[in-house]
């Protein structure tokens, strides 16, 4: 069939995903130097998708939206055949499925009328076999390096922080960013620590207690006289605000901006952030990729597939013998037997503390190699720094 000249990459779900499928790209573009390759992906998603990597290898010549926000069955049929109209007539040569399971991103990539096409592909999860190039999603390896793979370019290796290709902040989100952070009388002398106490709309349970996001924000508004600010979409809005309200401190000290800030603005605070404390998310991702010192807080996902890749960045977790417990050959449908996870109360605030003001301090700041090597040493730090924090687990 030679080589391909047009190339389509779909991703509809995760700023996280997209985040880690910069590689991937950019694997795709020292392969195909005279190919273009666009992206499809929710419209939610357009702003940030265009915006990484910009003129870059890890770019996009163009990105494709569907429109899925409020729509009956109806008219997402007709949305989805009008896109399928839109594929058709472009002419892909070849079509890559970075979604892991899901069977409408299958079928949207058969309907594209491409010759080639690209998946994953797991013997326990139907999804057509009209792929003429299936690969196995391996769960032992990281997301990022599963993506490169299925790009073609799987080379023995783990995928590295200088290879993720952070989002392009621009002077105008770093105005919007200043002028918000003003408003709020937010003390530029103080360090910004950011907090993340959500963990997007699939698998809930990836969320640490919102008390104990209460309770670390405190102690660090109380011994480390950082500015504390809580982000969140306008639709986490509502879970994120009673963490800043819980807080007591001078004004300009705690900053609720959740809901107000575009993913521009919020892409331009994690550049400017001298810590990020987030659950297991698409801001840990794009937080770490942005050389934000980045802790990110994991129980019923494991680190092996979704640790942060950075420069400045760990991983916490502190699993029992049931996690993880939620995988992508599932759609992450959470099996937790708990009414709350076990594997995020192991995660004291005490353990999380230590960590941060370890990262404030410079001690930290630098890559991390597979998880085990973190995870080693937290456990050995752990009780140490509760009796320490007075906190128990």
């Amino acid at each position: 069939m030679g080589t391909p000249q047009r190339i389509l990459c779909v991703k509809f779900w995760g700023l996280g995903s997209l985040q880690l499928l910069t590689p991937a790209v950019t694997s795709l573009r020292e392969q195909y130097p005279e190919a273009t390759i666009d992206l499809l992906t929710l419209s939610t998603n357009a702003e940030f998708a265009r915006g990484l990597g910009t003129g870059d290898l890890a770019s996009f010549d163009d990105v494709l939206t569907l429109d899925v926000t409020g729509a009956g069955w109806a008219r997402l049929a007709g949305r989805t055949a009008s896109l399928v109209g839109t594929l058709r007539a472009r002419g892909y040569d070849l079509v890559i499925d970075f979604e892991f399971f899901t069977r409408f991103s299958a079928l949207v990539s058969l309907f594209s009328g491409a010759p080639r096409l690209a998946g994953f592909h797991a013997p326990s999860v139907w999804r057509g076999g009209f792929r003429g190039r299936r690969v196995t999603f391996n769960r032992y390896w990281h997301v990022a390096r599963n993506f490169r793979a299925l790009a073609g370019a799987e080379d023995g290796s783990e995928v590295g922080a200088d290879e993720i290709t952070p989002f392009r902040v621009t002077e105008a989100a770093r105005t919007e960013l200043t002028e918000l952070l003003l408003e709020a009388g937010a003390a530029p002398e103080r360090q910004l620590v950011v907090l993340n106490p959500n963990a997007g709309s699939l698998s809930l349970e990836r969320r640490w207690p919102r008390e104990r996001f209460v309770a670390l924000g405190q102690a660090m508004l109380d011994h480390d006289g950082v500015v504390i600010v809580l982000v969140g979409s306008a639709s986490e809005a509502e879970y994120t605000g009673p963490v800043a309200e819980a807080m007591t401190a001078a004004p300009g000290r705690v900053l609720d901006l959740s809901g107000r800030l575009s993913i521009t603005a919020s892409c331009a605070l994690f550049e400017r952030a001298d810590l990020v404390v987030s659950n297991d998310s698409g801001p840990m991702h794009i937080a770490a990729s942005l050389g934000a010192p980045t802790i990110g807080l994991f129980g019923p996902e494991t680190p092996v597939m979704y640790r942060p890749l950075g420069k400045h960045v760990t991983a916490l977790w502190d699993p029992p013998v049931c996690s993880p417990c939620i995988n992508v050959h599932d759609n992450k449908r959470s099996t937790c037997i708990y009414g709350q996870p076990e594997c995020l109360m192991n995660l004291s605030v005490g353990s999380v503390l230590g960590t941060a003001r370890r990262m404030l301090e410079g001690e930290l700041l630098r890559p991390v190699g597979p998880p085990t090597e973190v995870l080693g040493a937290e456990r050995r730090r752990r009780i140490e720094r509760d009796v320490q924090a007075g906190d128990s687990p």
